[in-house]
Protein backbone atom coordinates (compact mmCIF):
# COMPACT_ATOMS: atom_id res chain seq x y z
CA UNK A 1 0.00 0.00 0.00
CA UNK A 2 1.72 3.06 -1.21
CA UNK A 3 1.41 5.40 1.98
CA UNK A 4 2.44 9.73 2.36
CA UNK A 5 4.43 9.98 5.82
CA UNK A 6 2.89 12.39 7.95
CA UNK A 7 3.12 15.88 7.48
CA UNK A 8 5.03 16.59 10.63
CA UNK A 9 7.72 13.84 9.81
CA UNK A 10 10.72 14.39 8.63
CA UNK A 11 9.36 18.03 8.10
CA UNK A 12 10.08 19.91 11.45
CA UNK A 13 13.08 21.24 13.55
CA UNK A 14 13.16 18.20 15.73
CA UNK A 15 16.00 15.98 14.99
CA UNK A 16 15.09 13.45 12.11
CA UNK A 17 15.22 9.90 13.22
CA UNK A 18 15.15 6.74 11.13
CA UNK A 19 13.39 4.73 14.01
CA UNK A 20 10.47 6.62 13.30
CA UNK A 21 9.94 5.66 10.14
CA UNK A 22 10.63 2.50 10.56
CA UNK A 23 7.88 2.11 13.28
CA UNK A 24 5.77 4.04 10.74
CA UNK A 25 6.26 1.50 7.61
CA UNK A 26 5.75 -1.25 9.71
CA UNK A 27 2.64 -0.56 11.69
CA UNK A 28 0.85 0.82 8.60
CA UNK A 29 2.21 -1.82 6.27
CA UNK A 30 3.17 0.37 4.15
CA UNK A 31 4.96 -0.67 0.43
CA UNK A 32 5.70 2.33 -0.89
CA UNK A 33 6.85 5.56 1.00
CA UNK A 34 5.55 9.18 -0.78
CA UNK A 35 6.88 12.18 0.10
CA UNK A 36 7.32 15.84 -0.48
CA UNK A 37 10.74 17.24 -1.23
CA UNK A 38 11.56 18.94 2.30
CA UNK A 39 11.18 15.97 3.79
CA UNK A 40 13.61 13.73 1.17
CA UNK A 41 15.83 16.00 2.12
CA UNK A 42 15.79 16.09 6.11
CA UNK A 43 15.42 12.62 5.25
CA UNK A 44 18.76 12.13 3.76
CA UNK A 45 20.23 14.42 6.01
CA UNK A 46 20.28 11.17 8.30
CA UNK A 47 21.63 8.53 6.10
CA UNK A 48 25.73 7.90 6.09
CA UNK A 49 27.59 10.87 4.25
CA UNK A 50 29.60 8.89 1.74
CA UNK A 51 26.52 7.11 0.21
CA UNK A 52 24.51 8.66 -2.51
CA UNK A 53 20.27 8.97 -1.33
CA UNK A 54 18.51 6.09 -0.71
CA UNK A 55 16.34 5.19 -3.50
CA UNK A 56 14.77 2.41 -1.09
CA UNK A 57 13.93 2.23 2.31
CA UNK A 58 13.09 -0.91 4.01
CA UNK A 59 12.97 -2.72 0.44
CA UNK A 60 10.32 -0.07 -0.16
CA UNK A 61 10.21 2.22 -2.94
CA UNK A 62 10.46 6.44 -2.27
CA UNK A 63 8.55 8.70 -4.19
CA UNK A 64 8.64 12.48 -4.06
CA UNK A 65 6.21 13.87 -6.41
CA UNK A 66 7.06 17.82 -6.14
CA UNK A 67 10.59 17.46 -6.66
CA UNK A 68 11.58 18.56 -10.35
CA UNK A 69 12.05 15.40 -13.12
CA UNK A 70 14.95 15.84 -13.64
CA UNK A 71 16.10 15.68 -10.16
CA UNK A 72 14.33 12.60 -9.49
CA UNK A 73 16.12 10.77 -12.38
CA UNK A 74 19.18 12.21 -11.03
CA UNK A 75 18.98 10.71 -7.78
CA UNK A 76 17.74 7.20 -9.21
CA UNK A 77 13.72 7.66 -7.50
CA UNK A 78 12.00 8.83 -11.27
CA UNK A 79 8.93 6.49 -10.93
CA UNK A 80 8.56 5.20 -14.44
CA UNK A 81 4.99 4.05 -14.33
CA UNK A 82 3.92 7.74 -14.22
CA UNK A 83 1.37 8.01 -17.02
CA UNK A 84 3.02 9.43 -20.40
CA UNK A 85 5.98 7.50 -19.46
CA UNK A 86 8.08 4.62 -21.89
Amino acid sequence: MRKTIPETMFAGREPARLSLLQNWVLENAVTEIEMNERQFWNFVSVQPVAEKPWTTYMGRMLHVSDMPTDSQKCLGIFDKRTPGTI
